[in-house]
């Protein structure tokens, strides 16, 4: 297990990692730049894409064997579906790798232990607006709207109370991409566009439909 961590840790620690994952309606495959992926469904994902040299030591059924037992190994402590590879390619210079999580804990245990650091965070939570937003206006948090990055009223956020809602708590800005289209967050977040931001240091909030 030792020897598997360490070349792990060599995909997902040496700073080379850039992990993707797909627009809207799209494949988890496709896309540009390390990310948290939620679907519509409340699912989280990461994925990862490092650009390497094409060199023999470089071997995707080997690194998918590490992968797979990276994956054994932590499901034995915390349960049989609490990370799936969903999958792992080496194309064209390109890795690719592709989690699914149970939980946002086993997102934030996985990514800690095998050194994922594009995709760390200190925690992460699936819910609805209407779960958090008592708890959001006790903090303070003041939200945005995502179309033209005004104030969001209290009124408003309150009639969109079906929506998921992401709260993550992070050291470092990551990369979140939602299934659906994002109609709120914190004003510390960064909008990148309809369905991707980027968080920032401590707590953040988005909401999509």
């Amino acid at each position: 297990m030792k020897k598997k961590k360490v070349i792990l840790a060599i995909f997902l620690a040496a700073g080379m990692l850039t992990g993707c994952l797909g627009r809207s309606g799209g494949s988890a495959l496709n896309g540009e730049s390390s990310r948290i992926y939620v679907t519509g469904e409340g699912v989280l994902q990461t994925a990862t894409v490092e650009t390497y040299a094409e060199q023999d030591y470089y071997r995707a059924d080997e690194l998918k064997a590490y992968l797979e037992e990276a994956v054994s190994k932590y499901n034995e402590v915390h349960g049989q579906e609490a990370v799936m590879l969903d999958s792992c390619t080496m194309e064209k210079g390109n890795a690719t790798m592709v989690f699914r999580y149970g939980s946002g804990n086993d997102l934030v245990s996985f990514a800690s232990e095998y050194e994922d650091k594009a995709n760390q965070v200190d925690s992460i939570a699936v819910t609805t607006l209407s779960e958090v937003l008592e708890q959001s206006e006790s903090e303070g948090v003041v939200f945005v709207k995502a179309s033209d990055g005004k104030q969001a009223e209290k009124k408003t956020l309150s009639g969109k109370g079906e929506c998921i809602a992401v709260v993550l708590e992070t050291k470092q800005p990551v990369t979140v991409q939602t299934q659906g289209k994002i109609l709120f967050v914190s004003n510390n977040v960064v909008i990148k566009d309809h369905y991707t931001v980027q968080t920032a240091q401590g707590k953040n909030y988005i909401i999509f439909k």
